[in-house]
Formats: C-alpha cells, sequence, structure tokens
C-alpha cells in the first residue's frame, strides 16, 4: 500500500504517527508526502476543541470515493459510531486499539495487505524531511479538569517503562535525528519503579548521544525541581511547556486546576533563576464559563506579567461530558471573541518581547527544510531563525547571530 498520514493536534499525536508511519514502512508499505499519491489514508483525529473535532472530519473527507480512509485517535474516540458513519471513512480504530492498527488495517483490507515491496522501507518522505523525532514516554490522565475531555479520550495515565524510552531515543540518533523531543499528555506524570522524570531524562542524556533533547508539557503542580539541576547538559533544551489555562485563581478553581496564579508565577521564577534564557510557552483559555470581567482582567495581567515565549489562546470550547459542559455562566460568543482579541494582543507582545530581548546575542540553530528559498531553524530556546545562508543546512547545526525581527520570529547571520 502506498499511505499517507494526516496529523491533528498535539505532540503525542505526532509521536504517533511517526511511530505508525514507521510501523508501515518496516511491513514493506509506502509511505507518501501527498494524498494524491495514496490508496490509503491515515486520520489521526483530534477533539481537544470543537474547532479541531471539526477538521478532524474534513480530514477524513479528503480521499472520499479516491481510497481508503482510516480514522483514529481522540474525536474517533469520543464518537466512533459518527466516524463510522462520515461519508468516505472505512476503518475506525479507537486509541485503545491505535498500537495495532497496522494489523487492523490488514485484516480489514486484506486485498491490500501484501507490502509492495518484499524488504522493509528505511525511510519515507513523512519522515525523512524532519530534523526532529517525537518519542511518546506516557499516555492517558488521572486528572479530572472540568474542561478537559482527553481521560475520556485516551483513558488512565500510563507509562512506558525507562529502558524502552531510552533504547528508543537511541534508535532515532542513529536514524540521523539531531533532536528529540519527549512528549506525552503531560510528561510529569510518568512513573516508571521508583523513578520520576528527572531519572528518565538523566538516563536519556547518559544513556545515548542524541545531541539534542527537547521535553514538552509539564503540569505547573508536579515540576520535579530535580530536573532544573539537568540543565547544566548543554543538550537538554532550554524550553518548558508549563500550560497555564487561567491566571485568574477563581477561574483556575472552577477548572479544577491544583495551583493558583501566584503560585505559578512563584515557579516560573524557580525556572528562570535555575535556567538562564529559558523559553516558558504556555495554553490559556478565554471565556470559561463563570469568568467575570474582574476574572478575565486578572488573567490578562497574569500572563502580561508572565514574559511568556509563547502563548496558544484558545476560547473556551465545550466538550460532550465534562463538567464545564453543564456550568452556569456559560459567555456568549461575541463576548469570548473580544477577549480572545485582548488576549491575543498580550501574546503577540510577549513573544515581540521574547524575540527582541536576543537581539544582538549569537545562538546554535538546528536547519529544518527551507520554505520558499529561504533557512528556517530552531534554537534550543525555541527562537524560530530566518536565514537565506540556512536553505542549504538541513539537519545541521550552526552558530548565528541574532540581528533583526521577522515574522514569527528573529533573522540570523550564520558567524563564519
Amino acid at each position: 500500500m502506498r499511505v499517507h498520514f494526516t496529523n491533528l493536534g498535539c505532540k503525542l499525536n505526532q509521536a504517533e504517527i511517526e511511530r505508525l508511519a514507521r510501523d508501515f514502512a518496516a511491513a514493506g508499505h509506502e509511505v507518501v508526502a501527498t494524498l494524491a499519491e495514496a490508496d490509503l489514508h491515515v486520520v489521526n483525529s483530534c477533539t481537544v476543541t470543537g474547532t479541531a473535532a471539526r477538521s478532524s472530519r474534513k480530514a477524513a473527507g479528503r480521499g472520499r470515493g479516491r481510497l481508503r480512509t482510516v480514522l483514529t485517535g481522540c474525536w474517533a474516540t469520543e464518537s466512533p459510531e459518527k466516524a463510522a458513519c462520515l461519508a468516505g471513512v472505512d476503518l475506525v480504530v479507537p486509541n485503545a486499539e491505535k498500537d495495532n492498527l497496522l494489523s487492523r488495517v490488514h485484516e480489514a483490507f486484506p486485498e491490500r495487505a501484501e507490502p509492495r515491496v518484499s524488504e522493509p522501507v528505511p525511510c519515507s518522505p513523512a519522515l525523512e524531511s524532519h530534523t526532529r523525532a517525537m518519542v511518546k514516554i506516557e499516555d492517558g490522565c488521572n486528572m479530572r479538569c472540568a474542561f478537559c475531555i482527553i481521560p475520556f479520550t485516551r483513558g488512565n495515565q500510563r507509562s512506558r517503562s525507562l529502558g524502552e524510552v531510552v533504547a528508543e531515543v537511541r534508535a532515532r540518533a542513529r536514524e540521523g535525528y539531531q533532536e528529540v523531543v519527549i512528549t506525552g499528555v503531560q510528561i510529569s506524570a510518568w512513573r516508571w519503579e521508583t523513578d520520576r522524570l528527572a531519572e528518565l531524562v538523566e538516563a536519556i542524556l547518559a544513556g545515548t548521544d542524541i545531541p539534542r533533547l527537547r521535553l514538552t508539557s509539564i503540569a505547573p503542580w508536579d515540576l520535579d525541581e530535580r530536573l532544573l539541576d539537568l540543565w547544566s547538559d548543554r543538550r537538554l533544551c532550554r524550553h518548558l511547556h508549563l500550560s497555564l489555562q487561567s491566571g485568574s485563581t477563581a477561574t483556575l478553581r472552577r477548572m479544577r486546576r491544583p495551583y493558583t496564579a501566584e503560585s505559578y508565577l512563584d515557579l516560573l521564577v524557580k525556572v528562570r533563576t535555575a535556567v538562564p534564557g529559558v523559553a516558558v510557552t504556555t495554553d490559556v483559555i478565554v471565556g470559561f464559563p463563570g469568568e467575570t470581567e474582574a476574572e478575565f482582567a486578572e488573567s490578562l495581567a497574569t500572563v502580561e506579567s508572565a514574559a511568556f515565549a509563547k502563548v496558544h489562546v484558545f476560547p473556551f470550547s465545550t466538550r460532550p461530558g465534562t463538567e464545564a459542559e453543564v456550568m452556569p455562566g456559560q459567555i456568549p460568543p461575541e463576548r469570548k471573541k473580544e477577549r480572545m482579541d485582548r488576549m491575543l494582543t498580550a501574546a503577540a507582545q510577549a513573544e515581540q518581547d521574547f524575540h527582541r530581548a536576543h537581539l544582538g546575542t549569537r545562538a546554535t540553530v538546528l536547519w529544518e527544510r527551507p520554505r520558499d528559498g529561504m533557512g528556517h531553524g530552531l534554537t534550543d530556546n525555541y527562537l524560530r531563525v530566518m536565514s537565506a545562508e540556512g536553505a542549504g543546512l538541513w539537519n545541521r547545526f550552526s552558530e548565528v547571530e541574532l540581528v533583526g525581527l521577522a515574522e514569527d520570529g528573529v533573522r540570523g547571520e550564520i558567524v563564519a
């Protein structure tokens, strides 16, 4: 089969798509970069917001009438009957069976189970353009935040073993990836026997030669401060994603988030003291049920004072079966939009301030595939750098001087 994968949503979904692509390639199938080349379309769906669910449904219909379509992921798990009834969808695989998706496809479409080549395919267009590999270390969540549907679609929290994770990182390094991103629903929940995330990160750094290791979502109430000592290893990227959700303590209580705006800001001080130059990114919801003008003003003030490197802003989206779905005080759409605009303005200003603060300094960039003849890459602390000189340096590091602001990043000049 010629298989095309479409991913919607988070880095965890991306990690799963990368693993599935490797499974299909190892079985002798061809993973292709565009839908036009494919005869099988695998869609990894998302349902964290209503917009994500709609995008998932739209993506599943893109190959209707031309090829087989498999729908998996969180929206397919939340609404399996609706997913099965979508025009063009031939097979629905819920999250609980995602690890066996290849065998489910072979069972459902036996006429296409024969591989296109007799030997495993070493790489694919879908993967070979990446400089970073996603490695999933845990899944599921035991929290019951009032707005979140993830515990219903991904189940209770569970962790992969330390040895298995280290072995996968080692394998990605052998394949030539220069950076591995550790991902999960919230990686701070990872546990194996008596070990926590600090032990896992330490084991990866000690047991692999991966040039860069980046962490993703860490719960702000569950940051093991022993982690902060590990940034003495320059391979650990100075980047943390600490999800705020609201900068109002009263709103956080209704969300069932176990921290306050003040304790969150105190945590940022600890992190920045231990890891100079760290980029802290976050998520913020506006228009949560019951959010008053005063609560929104407090949330906005928290975001403005936190000096985030990037803020992902979402309007509250009702998710079926969650506590927030039936909460009183639902915010009208027009008021949500007005608050969204104000929060997005603050987010854009914070990002620009973070970029501006680094002008005139030097940084190491890992270059990605060029876009429109322009080199694009990331520093370890999540600055996106553009430079025409970097266009021919895919998957290589170089030192640059950061010389000016650019759209969505900074301009860099390579240092000889």
